[in-house]
């Protein structure tokens, strides 16, 4: 007697059936790319949020004297600028494609630059506080304030950083904007 792989019984005198069976279906359709897709969701997201990160830390930090003297050379590039807020300087205005945004002017060793800031302002922007605002200069008089010299540094990122563990670790730097910030 041989050994057989089945349990049954194999009739020498039967014929064997040896028609294809249906095999296992293929996988097909979107279960297949899944793990592919979310992957490359993953790739993306990390992608945008390393891009997000680098491009404000890459952002170059000038004083309003700095950027004021620098504007010519500074163009339409991006960076941060602080000072401190003329009073009086603050006025709600529409852009010419009816976005809102707030017109004022900042202040630094003297030196008086004119912002356009698209968005809110903290409840900490007052005159006197330093602040820290990112954007582009433009070349118009169309929004004119203190410093009225046919330019505004176009914002639309403001930073007031006056918490306590701030205040820590910048002392220096905040004593020094307050005191330099002061317009006449």
């Amino acid at each position: 007697m041989t050994d057989t792989p089945t349990d049954e019984a194999v009739d020498p005198g039967e014929p064997m059936d040896l028609s294809p069976r249906p095999g296992r279906p293929a996988r097909r359709g979107i279960r297949r790319w899944v793990p592919v897709l979310v992957v490359a969701l993953v790739a993306v997201v990390i992608g945008i949020v390393l891009w997000r990160v680098l491009a404000d830390a890459t952002l170059v930090f000038r004083e309003v004297d700095d950027a004021v003297e620098r504007r010519e050379e500074l163009g339409d590039d991006r960076f941060r600028m602080m000072g401190s807020p003329v009073s009086g300087s603050r006025q709600e205005v529409t852009l010419e494609d009816g976005r809102p945004a707030v017109a004022f002017s900042v202040t630094l060793d003297g030196v008086v630059a004119d912002v356009v800031h698209i968005g809110g302002l903290s409840d900490q922007f007052q005159t006197g506080v330093p602040v820290v605002i990112d954007g582009h200069w433009v070349r118009s008089r169309q929004f004119a304030r203190a410093a009225d010299d046919g330019w505004y540094f176009a914002s639309d990122r403001m930073l007031i950083k006056h918490d306590n563990d701030y205040r820590v670790d910048n002392q220096d730097r905040i004593d020094d904007a307050e005191e330099r910030g002061q317009y006449e």
